[in-house]
């Protein structure tokens, strides 16, 4: 067994005894045999002796070997490229062993032309032992042909098929063969896609058992028609369940039969992806149509294409004006459209979106600004296509802008007349901002950027930790404004008071530190502080003249009394406690500049003697009051009056007696103040005899003083006095 080498696959060299020795007769008509050979299709020689000297070659020998003298010279010396393919081997193992040599598609190699490349032929060939009459090889006889063109459709038969086996197994799309009765072979994919494990359980299946009973009818009415079209059906997997696909098939010749060629299709993702497209669409449909911005799509000369309500609110202009003719450069504003051109053209070329501010005019000629963020959109081939723009209606911003710009206006020239000075802080970077009025009212020059540690140098002693409490009391509150008076000390030495007024913004830090971002305005109260300083002594100067009036006031009484033999009598008494009594709330409006006093403070000052040792017998209540100065001083005295009757001989006479005194405020234009004094657990009440100074004093002055009514109830359980009385505008 010998293997050949070549683009064939390996070839069978056999041996054996020729069943008839070839023996060469004289007396045979050699011309005739010679005559026959040469005319044979086939390739005929014949060579002798052990050297392989050509004896006879005819003429299809002569055309393969390239027509070259070969008779009487050895293989060797006249066909070398034989020699070097191990031809002249074999020929020396045939006519050693006399054993015959077939050879079947052998690649040879035929130097045919001098200084050409070797032409490679196949060959089906025999090298037959010629013998004498002793049995003795004398020569070999070699027939052949030439077999080179059958081999040659063969290999390409063979790669086509081969392609098509790649193909049909390794694409994804199903390939069948059927005569429109049952399969006759179908490729893997088809098997997967119909749910089967193999082909071989496909082979011999009804053709209609792939599709429901309705697509049946429509296949074979395909197949009648010869249709060629791809076609959707109703495909049947083996578990029964029915899935989308697409068939398309052509008539065609298959192993002698007419059949139908078929490709098949799952459609099962694409519907998938269609329904998800679908349902993309119609989302970015509704987000189109609803959105509250403007949207709008334009071809690459500007025409409108496609619009929302939304953006045909804010143009102006309905959907149907817009999109049948107007362009993007009609409903833009003369002096934006130059840019909005240059930008729009720009984005074509670079395919970069853009932004801009401009204006829409509208059918009736107003404007509207709008914030638009133009894109281009390309086709599925990468070329500009459109372009889309989104519209946001800036008409609110600008007008909200412009009134940004008026207030600010109006703030700088408020601030400038009232002479704010207006400030920043921050404690976590330990800065401040300061304005041109603020470094003067600090003694700084106007334009100047001191530092905080600069600014706190001229506080005054203890004024940073004033600052610092104002700011914690607010927030402990829960508020964010803070008022506190900060005094500076200049380089000159003179002292200045500053009204601080801030809003406080309180932030963490990573470490949970907090710190305070603080903006405020100063108010240069100098002056002020000056002027209360002056009354502040003018009034300590004026009570302290009352009161020394009061004392010589009281000296003289006590010098008449003791004239009358009386100054131990109730009756000094009594005047002593009166003079007490309006030297008391003397002392309480002093305290508040004479501005004004608390109603609580007069009446908590009044009754204090009498309830010291009596706790929990007076009862004070009502909300806050302030009173002028000559409404304190009236009820000040009426509160002595009654509290001195209530311990000589009403409710705080008696160890169980209570006295209550409460008040309220109704409203009406002016409000009215009601005040209650009601005794109760003292000593049995009676109408007195006469009126005393007292009750004079109450009834007549009081009612009077406040332009009021006072009433005196002398009821069995208790003393009652009510006072009605209008509140002057401006007391809270």
């Amino acid at each position: 067994m010998q293997e050949a080498k070549g683009i064939m696959p390996p070839v069978s060299a056999m041996r054996g005894k020729p069943e008839a020795a070839q023996r060469l007769t004289g007396d045979a008509p050699t011309d005739r045999l010679r005559l026959f050979f040469q005319q044979a299709p086939g390739m005929i020689a014949v060579v002798s002796g052990h050297d392989h000297v050509f004896e006879f070659a005819n003429t299809a020998y002569l055309e393969l070997v390239g027509r070259r003298e070969v008779v009487g010279q050895r293989v060797r010396d006249v066909l070398p490229e034989l020699a070097e393919q191990g031809t002249v081997a074999l020929l020396d193992e045939v006519y050693a062993t006399g054993e015959p040599f077939i050879g079947r598609r052998m690649p040879v190699a035929f130097q045919r032309r001098a200084n050409a490349p070797a032409e490679t032929r196949y060959m089906d060939f025999v090298y037959q032992p010629v013998v004498d009459d002793q049995g003795q090889v004398t020569g070999i006889f070699a027939q052949g042909f030439d077999v080179t063109q059958q081999v040659e459709t063969e290999a390409a038969f063979n790669e086509s098929e081969a392609r098509y086996r790649l193909f049909s197994e390794e694409t994804r799309e199903g390939v069948v063969i059927h005569n429109g009765e049952v399969i006759l072979d179908c490729n893997p994919a088809y098997a997967r896609i119909f749910g089967y494990g193999s082909v071989a359980e496909v082979i011999g299946l009804p053709s209609t058992a792939f599709v429901t009973p309705r697509s049946a009818a429509l296949l074979q009415e395909k197949g009648a028609l010869g249709n060629e079209e791809p076609y959707e059906i109703e495909a049947v997997r083996k578990d029964g369940s029915i899935f989308p696909a697409e068939f398309v098939g052509r008539p065609s010749t298959w192993q002698g039969q007419k059949v139908r060629i078929g490709l098949a299709r799952d459609l099962t993702e694409r519907k998938r992806r269609e329904a998800a497209l679908r349902e993309s669409e119609a989302h970015f449909a509704a987000i189109f149509q609803q959105s509250a911005a403007g949207f709008s799509e334009a071809d690459l000369t500007g025409r409108l294409l496609r619009v929302n309500d939304r953006f045909c609110e804010i143009t102006g202009y309905p959907r149907e004006e817009l999109v049948n003719g107007r362009r993007m450069q009609d409903i833009t504003h003369p002096d934006d459209l130059p840019e909005n051109l240059v930008l729009f053209q720009k984005a074509i070329e670079s395919g970069e979106p853009f932004e801009i501010e401009k204006r829409y005019m509208r059918p009736d000629g107003s404007e509207v600004w709008v914030s638009n963020t133009v894109t281009l959109i390309r086709d599925a081939a990468g070329r500009a296509h459109t372009m889309a723009s989104v519209s946001i209606d800036l008409t609110a911003r600008r007008e909200a802008e412009a009134a940004l710009r008026q207030s600010e206006s109006r703030l700088r020239l408020a601030l400038d007349a009232g002479r704010m000075a207006v400030w920043e802080s921050d404690s976590r970077t330990s800065s401040v901002r300061t304005s041109p009025e603020l470094n003067r009212l600090l003694g700084f020059p106007e334009d100047a950027s001191p530092s905080i540690e600069e600014i706190r140098e001229r506080y005054a002693p203890g004024a940073r930790e004033r600052l610092r409490a104002a700011a914690a009391a607010a927030l402990g509150r829960g508020e964010r404004y803070a008022e506190e008076e900060l005094e500076i000390v200049w380089p000159d030495g003179s002292r200045h008071w500053l009204l601080l007024r801030a809003d406080l913004e309180v932030t963490r830090g990573a470490d949970d530190a907090a710190s305070i971002k603080a903006t405020g305005v100063a108010f240069d109260i100098t002056e002020r502080k000056l002027w209360e300083e002056r009354q502040r002594l003018l009034i300590n100067e004026l009570n302290h003249r009352v009161k020394n009036t009061l004392a010589t006031v009281q000296s003289l009484a006590a010098q008449s009394f003791r004239d009358m033999g009386a100054t131990g009598g109730p009756n000094f008494t009594a005047f002593q406690e009166r003079l007490f009594a309006l030297a008391r709330a003397h002392d309480i409006l002093t305290r508040d500049n004479w501005e004004g006093a608390e109603l609580r403070d007069i009446i908590g000052e009044v009754i204090e003697p009498y309830c010291r040792a009596s706790q929990g017998r007076c009862d004070i209540d009502g909300p806050r009051v302030r009173l002028t100065p000559s409404m304190a001083l009236a009820l000040s005295m009426a509160v002595h009056e009654l509290a001195t009757n209530a311990a000589k001989y009403g409710a705080l006479s008696a160890s169980a007696g209570q006295v209550s005194i409460s008040w309220s405020v109704l409203p009406g234009n002016p409000r009215q103040l009601t005040l209650c004094w009601q005794e109760r657990g003292g000593p049995p009440v009676a109408l007195p005899n006469r009126k005393g100074f007292g009750t004079r004093l109450i009834e007549r002055s009081l009612a009077q003083e406040l332009a009021g009514e006072v009433s005196l109830a002398y009821v069995p359980k208790g003393v009652v006095c009510t006072l009605k009385a209008p509140l002057p505008e401006g007391v809270v």
